[in-house]
Order: C-alpha cells, then sequence, then structure tokens
C-alpha cells in the first residue's frame, strides 16, 4: 500500500476548512476569488436592498389604507376599538362591561362598520349598546392589555387622528406589521440566508389577505406576526449558535404577554427540548454551533412562560366579572359535549395554515392596476400553503430538495428537523386544545378560526429556507409570495 496522501497528490487541503496556500501562489487564482468575493458582497447588498424597499412599499400601503377612514372590519374590530377606548379612559374592560358611546358613535356617525348600520341611526336618542348586532356586553375582555397600552402610547405620540381616535390605533397596527415583516427579514439574514433566501424571508410570511388585514385594523393580532418573528428567530439562532436560549426566552414572554395565540411557536421548541430530554438521554450531549443542549428547566421556563399569563389574566376575568360568560356569548354557548367532540374532530382533520384568503378585507381600489392585483392576491395563499407545508415535508421525510447531488444517502437529522416536525405537529393540534379549552373555561363551542395560526408564518418559512435552498424553488416562493403581500396592499396605486 502507497504511504502517499492521496489529497496531498491531489493538490486538495488536507482538510475541508483549511486554507488553501496555492491560492497565494498563484496570481490568477487570487484575483479571481477577490473578483467572486465581490461579486458575492454586492449580490448580498442588493438582496438586502431589494428587501429593504419590499418592506417599506409594503408599511408604506398599510399606512395609507390605515388611515383611509374604511368601516370598521368583520374581524372584531369594534370590539378591540371599545377596549382601546376604555384603557384611554384609564380603565380595564371586565366580562358584563357595555360597549362604550365613542364605539357607537364611530360605528354611527364615523367610519361604519362593514356588518351595516344599526337599528337607531345617528343622533338618535334611543341609540345604546343594545344596538350593537353582536351583543350588548364586549367580549373585549378576553385580551391582555397589552397591546392596548402600547396603542396608548403611540397615540400619546402621533397624537389623535379623526373623530374617535380609530385611524391612530389602526396605524399602531400598521407599523407593528410592519416590524414583523422586517424582524422575519432580520433573522433570515443573521441565519445565513443571503439572496434570494433574504428575499424570500420578507415576501412570504405575510403573503395572504387574512392576515395583512390586521395592519389596517384595531386588533391584538397585529403582534402576532413580529411575535412569531422573534420566537422562530430567537429559537432557530439558539439551535445555530448552540446559545442563546435567553433571547428565546425573552421572545416567548413578549407574545405571550400580549395575545394568547401569539406564543403557539413555542410550541415547536418546547417540542425539540423534550425530543432530546427523552430520545438522547442515553447518548453523549452534542454541544456546539448547530445544536442544542438540552435541559428540563428550560422546558418548565418556556412552559411557565405560556401558561402563566394565561392562568393570571383567567384570574382577573373571573374576580371582576358581573355577567356569567352564558349571558355574554349567548347563541355561542356549547350545546353538549358531542357537539365538541366533532368540532374537534374537524379542528383535527382541518389545516389552519397561516394563509388564507379574507375577502373582505383589504378591498381593491378603484385603478385596473389595483384590481388586478387585488385578483391576483386572492388565489395566492393556497400556493403558498402548498410550497411551504410540501417542502417541509419533503424535508422530513428525507427527500432531496437541496438542488445538488446527495452526500452519503440520507443526510443526518438534525434539531432543525426535529424543530420543523414539532411546528407541524403544533399547527396540527393546537385547534384540537383550543376548541376544547374554550368549552372548559368559557362554555363556548365556536370553530377555531385559521387566522389564529399567524403567528406560525414565520418559522414555517424560515425553517423551509432552512430546509430546502434550492435556487428555483425560493426563487418560485418569491414570485408568489410578491403577488400575495404586494398585490393586497397596493390599493392605492
Amino acid at each position: 500500500m502507497s504511504s502517499t496522501d492521496p489529497t496531498k497528490s491531489a493538490g486538495l487541503p488536507e482538510y475541508p476548512f483549511e486554507e488553501d496556500s496555492s491560492r497565494e501562489a498563484n496570481p490568477t487564482r487570487r484575483g479571481l476569488h477577490r473578483i467572486g468575493v465581490a461579486v458575492s458582497r454586492r449580490g448580498n447588498l442588493l438582496s438586502a436592498i431589494v428587501a429593504s424597499l419590499i418592506v417599506a412599499f409594503y408599511g408604506v400601503s398599510l399606512a395609507i389604507v390605515a388611515v383611509d377612514g374604511h368601516p370598521m372590519s368583520w374581524l372584531d374590530e369594534h370590539v378591540h376599538f371599545d377596549t382601546a377606548v376604555k384603557l384611554h379612559d384609564g380603565r380595564l374592560s371586565y366580562q358584563g362591561a357595555l360597549y362604550e358611546q365613542e364605539v357607537i358613535d364611530e360605528w354611527t356617525c364615523g367610519v361604519g362598520h362593514q356588518a351595516g348600520p344599526l337599528e337607531h341611526g345617528c343622533g338618535d336618542a334611543r341609540l345604546d349598546s343594545s344596538d350593537i348586532t353582536s351583543g350588548t356586553y364586549t367580549t373585549g375582555y378576553i385580551h391582555y392589555p397589552t397591546y392596548f397600552l402600547g396603542a396608548e402610547a403611540f397615540r400619546a405620540i402621533v397624537g389623535s387622528h379623526g373623530p374617535y381616535g380609530i385611524d391612530t390605533y389602526r396605524l399602531f397596527s400598521a407599523v407593528l406589521m410592519t416590524l414583523g415583516v422586517a424582524a422575519c427579514g432580520v433573522f433570515a439574514w443573521f441565519l445565513g440566508q443571503k439572496r434570494l433566501g433574504l428575499i424570500a424571508a420578507v415576501a412570504v410570511p405575510s403573503a395572504a389577505t387574512s392576515m395583512t388585514v390586521m395592519g389596517e385594523m384595531v386588533t391584538p393580532n397585529s403582534t402576532t406576526l413580529l411575535a412569531g418573528a422573534l420566537i422562530a428567530g430567537t429559537g432557530l439562532l439558539w439551535i445555530k449558535r448552540g446559545k442563546g436560549f435567553v433571547w428565546l426566552a425573552l421572545a416567548a414572554a413578549f407574545a405571550s404577554v400580549n395575545v394568547v395565540i401569539a406564543s403557539l411557536p413555542v410550541a415547536a421548541f418546547l417540542f425539540l427540548i423534550a425530543w432530546e430530554l427523552v430520545f438522547r438521554r442515553r447518548r453523549p450531549s452534542p454541544s456546539g454551533p448547530g445544536c442544542i443542549t438540552a435541559r428540563w428547566w428550560q422546558l418548565l421556563v418556556l412552559g411557565a412562560i405560556v401558561v402563566l399569563p394565561v392562568f393570571i389574566w383567567g384570574r382577573y376575568i373571573a374576580a371582576t366579572a358581573t355577567r356569567t360568560a352564558a349571558e355574554v356569548y349567548g347563541p355561542y354557548q356549547m350545546s353538549g359535549w358531542r357537539n365538541v367532540a366533532v368540532g374537534a374532530v374537524q379542528e383535527l382533520t382541518s389545516l389552519h395554515t397561516p394563509w388564507t384568503e379574507w375577502s373582505a378585507g383589504l378591498i381593491a381600489g378603484p385603478t385596473t392596476l389595483a384590481v388586478i392585483g387585488r385578483i391576483a392576491a386572492a388565489g395566492v395563499p393556497v400556493a403558498i400553503t402548498i410550497l411551504v407545508f410540501g417542502a417541509l415535508v419533503c424535508a422530513l421525510l428525507r427527500m432531496d430538495l437541496t438542488g445538488g447531488p446527495r452526500v452519503g444517502g440520507r443526510g443526518p437529522w438534525t434539531n432543525i428537523h426535529t424543530t420543523a416536525l414539532g411546528a407541524i405537529i403544533a399547527i396540527i393540534t393546537y385547534p384540537v386544545a383550543l376548541r376544547i379549552s374554550n368549552a372548559l373555561t368559557y362554555g363556548v363551542d365556536y370553530p377555531v378560526v385559521a387566522r389564529y395560526s399567524i403567528t406560525f408564518a414565520p418559522i414555517l418559512v424560515l425553517l423551509v429556507l432552512l430546509l430546502a435552498p434550492s435556487r428555483g424553488y425560493r426563487a418560485l416562493l418569491i414570485v408568489v409570495g410578491l403577488i400575495g403581500t404586494l398585490g393586497a396592499v397596493a390599493v392605492w396605486i
């Protein structure tokens, strides 16, 4: 057997990350290397500029729509506006509270409502909260005051716009949604996603009217995209770097004190930690970049962050209630556990994708271009759902989505794969848990709407970019994503 090292005889570096000294000895190769680096940097800079322009266009468009005086949304906007008005006067909503006069006036004398006029018109002496078609008592008490406190601070800074201030609160929602899209891009960059990956990271997460509409109405759900991006980004960076769990915990805390559903993506990382603790307890603990060292206390900390706000706010609701849940919710009361069980099966077999069409939201502008953009955006959610979930399933089944040859057969199962599996399991099972929880807590049996899944959009997109790096696939994602994201908001062009 020859003792000659084949790698050295072939002129290759001995180790994969060893610097190739032949480059220094060859001026031509050194020059080509410098040109390649320069081109790569320019490509990265160009993609960053394009991504920034997408975010800017999205933000400006949302802001324009937010202050155009459109009617209040079917999606409980009058409920959230009522909570904002109460907090503006220094009061918290509670179970049994009536709607404020400002809300009734906004409905009848101001921007109106998509549900149409009330029984008694503007200025009618008989007009009161009993005219509100959704019920006499507000259900806004179920939401934490966090978003509304932020909205009040925003109102104090920018001033009040519109007769009753609703435009200001809507503008605050537009800012939050824009920050969510921007955060997706920032975390994608830190995760090593450049060029097509970076553009896809800002083009795809918000590519549906069901979530974009949250940026032009008063609703705490406008925080969900930002919360989802913070959870996804800090969690995936924790995996990539092997450190930084505290940032994931802080992101989870931000989400959990804003909206209950905003913390749902934490379930993917809870699944990862549990997986590592259960299935790797007999193996040496992995460490260093690219993997985590799971600890029981991490599982407990994240679990407590998610559960404690629900428990504490539940105690507040019970302590301040002046009416029973049956009186507040009326027709939405559960009619028996058989129906709850049937509903739970329905939730389990329905994919609650973050990307759905909301036909009553973001109505197209008067120009032909705006109408074309809105119509085109209506079909995008189905395509985005297929592309994202399809790629994740293929990656978990170990199909080749790398765009290149396989190396040694199937690649290793990584922490990223486990997180993706946890995210899919969470998005399938949380509607069942929520439906049963609502029945137990409030005695309400009502279908779980797909918009509750908005907070999953960032983690699903970032995961698919990490697991499916094919250029062709990313280019397709960008095209479809831009149609959905920009087509929906470009109502003013």
